[in-house]
């Protein structure tokens, strides 16, 4: 059974230290910790089969707050496209509806999508994989979702309990990550997930159920037993001083160079190898040990992309995906592709995109920053789809991606000129979910009343800011009963504390249905 995030075994933490070696601030909290540390790097000589249940969670945060309502566009033939035409004004996209100063043709230049059961919506321009995917099957939208403390309506928003410094980007971020929009944060739901599940899914660990491309993140951390492991976009972290994948110290065979370089990476690691009587020498001396140990893992990893006859440098680049968002996703691709050396049947990774926080120049800005996370999520999931033809211990429907960010942007715009003209900080968003188990081409949730006053507009002239329908714990409770947490169970209510607040996620009345 998992285990209860109280009681922690020195076996758990001795797994944390290993496998979180390359975000040392977790592993250095107390001497008491140091001393627990234990030398538990696994051989990679023969790495271990993943079972068939292997499943990947790949979190895709965009930060900076993404104005989803330039993501989402109503168009001529829905009930709320005149409105979109009217109110959006010098910061709408054309959706075919007549604007006299913005659109006097009536020119429609979102990409179509064909929302089962729904009115007519376009997606952004600069979206075009991300449609093909939704008019494909592979991915949905969840509408109208954010961060909640309790269930709130229009009626009822002055007398709710509302979440902590609403509006605020590092407060919202934070109860994104968390799921928790009423407390401090202590930790993120990914990593209450792992403590929880980590040693129940992957008793063959050779490093972290958390992987981030992206650096430390507050989705991963707070863990008290599972640490996140930092990789660049690239691979694996090398010691500093010694160049990328050690190419000034290291032969290709592995040998030491013959240079002060190479002579002196040996000579680290002959005084690695060392056992220490004080307790921060021989913490510090494990912290590296474990670095190396798990860096040898993570390369191997990556080295199987190859034997596997697949070249994700060639997938992404026909998707032109060069950006960092798209290197980091390729990162993960590889390391999807090289489970088994990783020997864990649960996996979270983390990618991010900033530059989302456009108050002036959102025509701009918006349109290169959607460009390059389409290019890598088209890239990304063309390359999940080519593995599971050449791997055939993987299959389509083993990994979910989902997007998240901080809120949604005001409806209307804070100017009338085009070249100038941005949004505001608002609240009820969108989110894509993409993957073979997802049930694509729908919205679920429900998708807000696009009116300023509206039925779902906080009250108090606040320029089209959407009260969430569906909230973050809601939304994030179906992601992780994918990912194999029982729902209604004690482990997701330690998850999810404050789940029993909302309607059962799982419950037609929901529509939550998008796994």
């Amino acid at each position: 059974m998992p285990k209860d995030l109280k009681n922690i075994s020195r076996r758990q933490f001795l797994k944390a230290g290993t496998c979180g070696a390359m975000t040392i601030g977790p592993l250095v909290n107390t001497i008491a910790q140091l001393s627990l540390i234990n030398s538990a790097a696994a051989s990679v000589q023969n790495p271990l089969l993943v079972g068939s249940d292997y499943k990947a969670l790949v979190c895709i945060f965009l930060r900076g707050g993404c104005d989803m309502n330039n993501v989402i566009i109503p168009i001529a033939g829905n009930s709320q496209a005149e409105a979109y035409a009217s109110d959006r004004g010098a910061v709408g996209i054309a959706n075919g509806v007549v604007n006299a100063t913005y659109n006097p043709a009536g020119v429609d230049n979102t990409i179509p999508i064909n929302a089962q059961g729904g009115e007519p919506y376009g997606l952004h321009p600069s979206l075009v994989n991300l449609a093909a995917m939704f008019n494909d099957g592979d991915a949905s939208f969840v509408t109208n979702v954010g961060t909640l403390a309790e269930p709130t309506n229009k009626n009822g928003y002055s007398t709710t309990s509302l979440p902590k410094q609403l509006f605020s980007h590092s407060d919202q971020v934070t109860q994104w990550m968390s799921s928790i929009a009423d407390q401090p944060y202590t930790s993120g739901w990914g990593a209450r997930v792992s403590d929880l599940y980590n040693d129940t899914w992957n008793a063959n660990s050779q490093t972290s159920m958390m992987i981030t491309a992206a650096g430390g993140n507050q989705f991963m951390q707070g863990g008290n037993s599972v640490n996140q492991y930092s990789v660049t976009s690239t691979g694996a972290i090398s010691l500093a001083s010694f160049g990328s994948n050690y190419g000034s110290a290291l032969n290709p065979d592995g040998s030491y160079q013959t240079g002060s370089t190479g002579q002196r990476l040996k000579a680290l690691e002959r005084i690695m190898q060392y056992s220490h009587a004080h307790i921060i020498e021989e913490g510090y001396s494990e912290v590296v040990r474990s670095a190396r140990a798990n860096e040898e893992i993570i390369t191997q990893a990556i080295q199987i992309e190859s034997s596997l006859g697949i070249d994700f440098d060639t997938i992404f680049t026909a998707y032109g995906a060069d950006s960092g968002i798209a290197n980091e996703l390729k990162a993960v691709a590889r390391l999807i592709a090289g489970r088994e050396c990783l020997g864990n049947n649960r996996q979270i990774f983390f990618v991010d995109l900033g530059g989302f926080d456009n108050h002036a120049s959102i025509n701009g800005s918006l349109p290169g920053l959607l460009d390059q996370l389409d290019r890598a999520i088209g890239a990304f999931n063309a390359g999940m789809k080519e593995l599971a033809t050449k791997d055939a211990n993987f299959s389509y429907d083993k990994v979910t991606t989902f997007q998240a960010s901080d809120f949604n942007r005001t409806w209307t715009p804070n100017g009338t000129n085009i070249v100038t003209a941005g949004t505001d900080h608002a609240w009820g968003s969108h989110s894509f979910a993409f993957g073979g188990a997802v049930n694509g081409g729908s919205f679920y949730g429900a998708y807000p009343e696009l009116s300023v006053g509206g039925l779902d507009d906080v009250p108090s002239g606040s320029r089209g800011r959407w009260i969430p329908t569906t909230s973050v714990d809601q939304f994030a409770a179906v992601l992780a009963n994918w990912f194999g947490v029982p729902a209604g169970s004690s482990e997701m209510q330690t998850i999810f504390p404050n789940l029993y607040r909302f309607d059962d996620p799982f419950a037609p009345a929901a529509n939550l249905g998008f796994l």
